[in-house]
């Protein structure tokens, strides 16, 4: 009984102020507020970035927005990552892909930026000046991206996640340490390596909404980073967690790291509340193969 109150709690969090009565059903797609309870994913089911509805009811949860559109053929890339980022005022989805990087404008799903990478991309950041860095797992590389031309490497072993951090003006990226970055004159130089607890395999990095503190996942757990005291904190020892972030009642939720049936052992149909960790609270997307999903938010640490 208790699961069911939070959740009829959350449901009306979510519809009341997002979702003006007088908007017309074909503008709710384009105008989702940041405070609205939805979540962001890279579905690899059929390779596109999906909004959903958690707290709808049936398995499969609506769309509130894809890309590409529903009626649209899907990418030949496989997506990875996928953030609600601003510049200039404008809000965009930035896109990574197994091969590529795309920032697509969340408004009218037009493609303002379209990069290659390299087949193992995980993940990528918005940097200032419209730059864009993505990380690279498989081989452990960071690739700054001025164009789909002009790029420069930068080599970080087992590089799989990224965060802009714009009040210290710089870069994090997490591969087998944690690292900080320097951005200056357009390039990127590596300043301070942490060492990740229990094992060097970071995977996803992503900040809270008002801390100052990094979630750090790794193969073996989930940590909280402080950047003033350059500490880790033990968050959730569940393994193989592809991604995390907080929701706005500061809640910490991941994507269900138990294996699929019938998908690869990184793709999940849901995400779970870790923190608290009781009582459990799931949403599931039927069909979905998330390989992160996260939180609709405004990232008010990085933009």
């Amino acid at each position: 009984m208790r699961v069911w109150s939070l959740i009829c709690v959350f449901v009306v969090g979510f519809v009341i102020p997002t979702f003006a009565d007088d908007l017309k059903e074909e503008k709710l797609k384009a105008q989702v507020l940041p405070e609205a309870m939805a979540l962001l994913c890279a579905d690899q089911s059929d390779y596109r970035i999906r909004l959903i509805d958690p707290f709808a009811e049936g398995d499969r949860k609506p769309n509130l927005w894809s890309y590409p559109a529903e009626d649209e053929k899907p990418l030949k890339y496989m997506p990875t990552d996928a953030k609600r980022v601003e510049m200039g005022g404008v809000v965009y989805v930035l896109a990574s892909y197994h091969g590529r990087v795309q920032l697509v404008r969340f408004s009218d799903r037009e493609v303002v930026k379209d990069f290659p990478s390299y087949s193992s991309c995980h993940s990528a950041e918005l940097l200032p000046g419209g730059l864009i860095v993505s990380a690279n797992s498989n081989h452990g590389i960071l690739r700054l991206h001025r164009s789909a031309d002009d790029f420069t490497d930068l080599k970080l072993p087992y590089a799989h996640g990224l965060t802009w951090d714009k009040e210290r003006q710089c870069l994090w990226a997490v591969g087998d340490f944690l690292y900080r970055i320097k951005l200056a004159e357009g390039e990127l130089t590596i300043g301070k390596k942490f060492p990740l607890p229990q094992s060097p395999t970071g995977h996803d990095l992503f900040p809270l909404r008002k801390e100052a503190k990094l979630l750090v996942s790794n193969n073996e757990a989930l940590f909280l980073f402080e950047i003033s005291t350059e500490k880790f904190e033990l968050v959730s020892n569940l393994r193989e967690i592809k991604s995390a972030s907080e929701h706005r009642d500061g809640t910490i939720w991941v994507t269900d790291p138990k294996e699929l049936e019938g998908g690869a052992s990184w793709q999940s149909d849901s995400v779970i509340r870790v923190k608290p960790k009781s009582p459990e609270i799931r949403y599931r997307n039927k069909g979905s193969k998330f390989y992160k999903a996260r939180w609709w938010q405004k990232v008010d640490f990085s933009y």
